[in-house]
């Protein structure tokens, strides 16, 4: 179960105590349902059996609403996910490469092209209060979505990563995939092969541990984790166990 950090003072601020009730809720719904890079994947008819039938709300008037006065919704995927940038502000303060913690949100966010270089929230949509905007918003977004899609085409001949995309182990592969590009060992179809072969049946933290262990070795292959030795002081000998390095280095929220 995920924690997050909440405002006790969020029902003070002007924006949530102007809200109608339903959409006060809905907002607050937002904050715990989004991923732990501020995204949600819309779905109202999910939103409002959580909100009950006594508190309808609407898309249109959810973002008319929470884009009045200043950009709290950014539409992605022409509009089947929702970006909350005020959630990365309030859970994380500034983005941080050095902090492991931040890792995946950065790449999440990335993904979207939603931060600068400097790792600054950025983004170019602007309020939607019109139906008829939201449309030139979403096939702009679409087009926008088919160019980055071009791009990230798999060279032909290269297995299909069978890792799902957004996810933590994603997230390790993708920058061991980047590691051996910056170290000029490109991974080649063999290699993919035989890596996802020794990966297969492993729990999602050994992979990211493994994967992990051998960027931070500077190795070019992956290998079985190392084992770490303590002493017993009772039993009088030593006892080793595996190391699950990278458990939390993806992003443990």
């Amino acid at each position: 179960m995920a924690k997050r950090f909440t405002d006790t003072n969020k029902y003070k601020k002007p924006f949530v105590r102007g809200l109608p009730g339903a959409y006060k809720l809905l907002w607050d719904f937002l904050y715990h349902d989004c991923d732990h890079a501020g995204i949600w994947i819309v779905d109202f008819d999910i939103a409002q059996v959580y909100l009950a039938a006594d508190m309808p709300v609407s898309r249109r008037k959810a973002l008319e609403l929470f884009n009045q006065d200043e950009v709290r919704i950014v539409e992605l995927d022409g509009g089947a996910k929702w970006f909350i940038p005020s959630f990365i502000e309030f859970q994380y303060g500034q983005l941080s490469e050095k902090n492991r913690a931040h890792f995946s949100v950065i790449m999440m966010l990335k993904k979207y092209n939603l931060l600068t270089d400097d790792l600054q929230i950025s983004f170019s949509n602007k309020p939607l209060t019109s139906p008829l905007q939201g449309v030139k918003d979403k096939d702009k977004e679409k087009d926008k979505d088919k160019d980055k899609d071009k791009d990230k085409e798999q060279p032909k001949g290269l297995p299909e990563i069978p890792f799902l995309e957004g996810s933590l182990v994603r997230a390790a592969w993708d920058e061991w995939d980047k590691y051996r590009r910056e170290i000029r060992q490109k991974l080649t179809p063999t290699t993919i092969k035989q890596q996802l072969k020794f990966l297969g049946g492993r729990s999602d933290p050994e992979i990211i541990a493994i994967i992990n262990q051998s960027i931070r070795n500077g190795w070019t292959g992956l290998f079985e984790l190392k084992k770490q030795y303590s002493y017993d002081r009772k039993a009088n000998k030593r006892t080793s166990d595996a190391v699950i390095e990278g458990g939390r280095d993806f992003g443990s929220l």
